[in-house]
């Protein structure tokens, strides 16, 4: 029981953070220890996963695809989502330098620690990290987007795309939705729980997760380093698109209270990463 409390604890900060653009869930999965297991779990619903459930052997099944994480950690995230959309508008609205420090503090310290913290530093790893600064200047160039009338299908494939973006650490979903005019509907859907819009958006994640999972998991096994490098380099230049407000245009705050409320967040950030370090053993990964 204590296990999945702390797994669905951090689905919740996984589901805290994918609403906001530029902090990826991928990201906290990485820094709180489940990453691996969470990409093992879902690459494990396959065809394999799928005969057992048609031959009724639902137990194995469920022990196969490692379901029990699956489940108390999605729960999590989903009532993360769907309890702090209202309070993510509000600090967004009214606080939104405190809630982008407080993200770039925690996403820049995070870089100082384990699993991101590199042992060493060789060519695989800089391959990665080049690879991975081409991907975060694309989406530099790219201006957010809102749209005015949205159909069904189009949450569907805003769902495809920003979930891939889930599990890359350092890209946000909720970026990608915000650079496609998805975000303020997506919010506002969560908020009045409109089960049409989000079902669409929900059914594009999951294809598109089942997909782009497998592409991930090989990647694990077969160049560790450099993928290494391409989380590194996408987790610390992800922090300055927390900050976009335009192609290449960055906002800073205007008057003096605005640095305060940023300085208080970023010292909140970085807080918060030295107490998840510190009970570590709460946070391992069993």
């Amino acid at each position: 029981m204590k296990t999945n409390l702390r797994i669905f604890f951090k689905g919740m900060i996984m589901g805290i953070a994918e609403i906001i653009p530029g902090v990826s869930g991928g990201t906290i999965a990485l820094i709180l220890g489940i990453y691996e297991r969470l990409i093992r779990a879902i690459a494990n619903i396959n065809i394999v996963f799928v005969n057992q459930v048609l031959k009724g052997n639902l137990n194995e099944a469920w022990k196969y695809s490692d379901a029990s994480f699956l489940f108390f950690l999605v729960l999590g995230m989903l009532v993360a989502a769907f309890s702090f959309s209202s309070a993510i508008i509000f600090l967004s609205e009214n606080f939104p330098f405190f809630l982008k420090s407080f993200f770039s503090g925690l996403l820049l310290t995070s870089l100082f620690f384990k699993p991101l913290k590199p042992e060493k530093i060789h060519r695989r790893f800089l391959i990665g990290f080049l690879l991975a600064s081409l991907i975060v200047g694309f989406a530099w160039s790219l201006p957010p987007n809102e749209l005015k009338e949205i159909s069904l299908i189009y949450f569907f494939f805003g769902g495809f795309v920003a979930v891939c973006a889930f599990i890359l650490p350092g890209i946000s979903g909720s970026f990608i939705l915000l650079l496609l005019g998805l975000y303020q509907a997506v919010i506002l859907s969560l908020k009045e729980l409109d089960l049409l819009v989000l079902s669409s958006l929900f059914s594009g994640c999951l294809l598109g997760l089942l997909l782009f999972i497998r592409i991930v998991k090989k990647a694990y096994e077969n160049y560790p380093e450099y993928l290494m490098g391409f989380f590194y380099s996408l987790v610390l230049l992800s922090i300055p698109l927390l900050w976009k407000s335009g192609a290449w245009i960055i906002s800073l705050p205007k008057y003096q209270l605005g640095y305060l409320e940023a300085l208080f967040g970023l010292g909140l950030g970085v807080f918060f990463i030295f107490l998840l370090q510190k009970i570590s053993s709460t946070f391992q990964d069993i």
